[in-house]
């Protein structure tokens, strides 16, 4: 089944617009979630809160978040009765030795360690410090705890690991390698001018498209960007020429509610499925 990003991405807006409403009118919220499975952009979950980072990657890791109080904050999460420990979200975070030692030493307060013998611990992250590997090296030769160290991966989406994940999901009813390709994000480019009024004009048509026989096909705008979450601001979700010319408005102008500085998204989705996005930020005169 193919669905279209532009349709999905202005229905979502649609209902987050209608969500609000609901919840305005009568304080009851609605009973419905906009998740993507299966990619994600190691630059997003970097700039994840880490409470969110760790359940995010406990969740992909077939792990549940820890909630048992005598766990404290260096055990995040078990798994097969495994205690687990998450690193930071950013990309050049690496664990350090103090990690491995305050991780031994939560394990060692725990139930199953004073009770059952555990002497076993899993550590993601997305890098480990030698003195790290050299910490563990030390636990497991006084046989007291073996730290187990998992790396968390980034595969490019047009690289060779990747395609082979995907063509290796293929069965006798079904061959992926058949339909396997790869879709680029096109470069967004924004240019601003302040006019004065609060008032600021917009232009995304230096933008480009990365993908073979691709146009753009929607620009979306985010005036209250949060630096997480894109959202975008009412009435700038699909915005199309009049007359007809139905391509989509790359240039425009928003008055903000005040002079200031304001942080602004801008989203742009190509024809083959391609989607980037631009942030920055703008000062309102």
């Amino acid at each position: 089944m193919i669905q279209s990003r532009v349709a999905i991405a202005v229905t979502a807006e649609r209902l987050k617009q209608a969500s609000i409403a609901q919840v305005l009118e009568d304080d009851t919220p609605p009973d419905f979630t906009i998740e993507q499975w299966g990619i994600y952009e190691a630059e997003r979950l970097s700039a994840m809160p880490a409470a969110d980072f760790r359940e995010f990657t406990l969740k992909a890791y077939g792990a549940t978040r820890s909630a048992a109080a005598e766990d404290g904050e260096h055990i995040h999460g078990w798994r097969n009765q495994l205690p687990i420990w998450v690193g930071e979200p950013r990309l050049d975070h690496q664990a350090t030795a103090t990690d491995v030692q305050d991780f031994a030493n939560a394990i060692r307060r725990t139930p199953q360690y004073q009770q059952a013998n555990l002497r076993d611990g899993i550590m993601l992250a997305w890098g480990f410090r030698p003195d790290a590997a050299q910490a563990a090296e030390e636990l497991a030769n006084r046989e007291e705890i073996d730290v187990n160290f998992v790396r968390l991966r980034q595969i490019a989406i047009d690289g060779a690991n990747f395609r082979e994940r995907i063509v290796g999901r293929s069965t006798d009813k079904a061959d992926y390698s058949e339909f396997l390709t790869f879709i680029q994000p096109p470069e967004v480019d924004v240019e601003c001018r302040a006019n004065g009024g609060h008032s600021v004009t917009f232009d995304a048509g230096g933008s480009s498209v990365m993908n073979s026989d691709a146009e753009i096909i929607n620009v979306q705008w985010d005036f209250d960007y949060n630096g997480v979450r894109f959202s975008a601001t009412q009435g700038y979700s699909y915005q199309q020429q009049k007359g007809r010319n139905k391509k989509p408005r790359v240039m425009i102008t928003h008055k903000f509610p005040s002079a200031g500085k304001f942080r602004v998204a801008c989203r742009v989705q190509d024809s083959r499925g391609g989607e980037g996005m631009w942030t920055g930020e703008v000062e309102a005169l």
